[in-house]
């Protein structure tokens, strides 16, 4: 007995001394996990109560695990794929039929209801945009199938936030596919509905949230990143599409990105260096927003509205159309013999009609250009020029009768005093 309680004792002295290869903290059980070389030491957030579990066996590759609390425990997952452990007391058990494959570096790790996903990662020169999950019944990971035909780019890398039945995906890298190496960033977002299985491009963010320590409360996400990395500490809500800019602090400089943060009501506590600290939220870190933006561009809102002005547009030109081609409709008509206004006809002579005939095409004509058209060799040049004056008499009476005003207007010519020029005004006449 003695020696049981000494070889616990040396146990806790040594897990103290030791540095942690890595700290985790579960929201769920509000438990910290402190990671060592062979065993966890558990600490619950409430009591002092320190536990320690020795990994027997120690995982393959460890410690290149993500932890995650699962089906009631605490499980670590590989992060190159395949590889899932139970940890329980004083003892680990692997509980997957499937190998290590390499194919999921940087792959998002979430739980579901009730079942293990993982989303994304990379490996073998190209990047994945399908979802997994871990099949309690054949202990393998299997192809989570998806509904639709649109689904996001190959990346990884990316943040990535679960909000009720919806995931989000933030961009990440892509796979250069000439060099299989790392290619351009992307900028988009998706989103993925568990209850539909289909996704949705809500569009472009100009935000950088790679950078970021996220920390999570209710439906708002906390992003706190180090000054030598960001230029601000971020409030981001998913839902109304909106990110708050907030002033960098103090706590922000001790805040790491691979060490555990979480809330309890309005404080914030955050581990350094296996040190428990703690900011209120709104006094210490996010008390005034500097600026407040959309946290992406809806391109297909964007699309919906430019469709709806396209057609507003093109309902303005036919609108105009219609509209001229009626005013048009509802001038009066030169047709072969005369003029047709509505359903009336009104006849024309023949020097009329060529004299509305060739203002029409040319718009000015001279004396000398209207009397070649419809001068007679038989009659003088007097005779001539009163058929002419006739003419044009004739049709600017017709036409004040019709609409109003004259079609044909008379002006000296400015190089010789002695000709006449004749202007035929538009629109009066189609």
């Amino acid at each position: 007995m003695r020696l049981l309680i000494f070889i616990l004792f040396s146990a806790q002295i040594f897990a103290q001394s030791q540095k942690a290869i890595k700290t985790w903290y579960d929201q769920i059980n509000q438990t910290t996990y402190a990671f060592y070389d062979g065993y966890v030491v558990k600490k619950p957030f409430l009591n002092n109560k320190i536990d320690t579990i020795f990994f027997n066996p120690a995982p393959i590759d460890y410690p290149d695990y993500k932890s995650i609390w699962y089906d009631d425990a605490l499980h670590m997952t590989s992060n190159k794929g395949g590889l899932v452990y139970r940890v329980e007391k004083d003892t680990t058990i692997r509980i997957d039929r499937s190998y290590q494959h390499q194919k999921q570096n940087k792959a998002s790790q979430f739980v579901y209801r009730d079942t293990l996903f993982r989303y994304g990662g990379y490996g073998f020169w190209r990047a994945n945009n399908f979802f997994t999950f871990f099949d309690k019944t054949t202990k393998e990971w299997e192809y989570y199938t998806i509904n639709g035909y649109q689904f996001p780019p190959e990346a990884y890398g990316g943040p990535c936030f679960v909000l009720g039945d919806i995931f989000y995906s933030f961009g990440g890298m892509e796979v250069d596919k000439f060099t299989g190496l790392e290619g351009q960033k992307n900028n988009d977002i998706w989103t993925f509905d568990f209850s539909t299985r289909r996704w949705t491009n809500l569009g472009k963010t100009a935000v950088n949230l790679s950078p970021y320590k996220a920390v999570q409360k209710d439906s708002l996400f906390y992003l706190i990143g180090h000054p030598q990395d960001t230029d601000y500490n971020l409030l981001v809500d998913l839902s109304n599409n909106q990110a708050r800019f907030y002033a960098q602090t103090l706590i922000s400089t001790n805040i790491s990105k691979n060490e555990p943060a979480f809330f309890r009501g309005d404080t914030l506590y955050y581990y350094k260096t296996n040190n428990l600290y703690s900011g209120v939220l709104f006094e210490n870190i996010f008390n005034k927003p500097q600026q407040v933006e959309r946290l992406y561009f809806d391109q297909s809102a964007l699309f919906t509205n430019l469709t709806y002005i396209a057609l507003f547009a093109f309902a303005i030109i036919i609108l105009s159309y219609l509209f001229v081609t009626y005013q048009r409709m509802r001038a009066p008509r030169l047709v072969r013999g005369g003029i047709r206004n509505k359903f009336d006809f009104y006849p024309l002579r023949e020097e009329e009609e060529l004299v509305l005939g060739l203002l029409q095409s040319k718009l000015t004509a001279t004396t000398d250009e209207i009397l070649r058209v419809i001068g007679r060799e038989d009659l003088s040049n007097s005779q001539n020029n009163k058929r002419k004056a006739d003419a044009i008499f004739e049709i600017n009476k017709l036409m004040k009768q019709l609409v109003g005003e004259k079609i044909i207007t008379t002006r000296k010519d400015p190089n010789d005093k002695r000709q006449l020029i004749y202007y035929y005004k538009r629109n009066l006449l189609n």
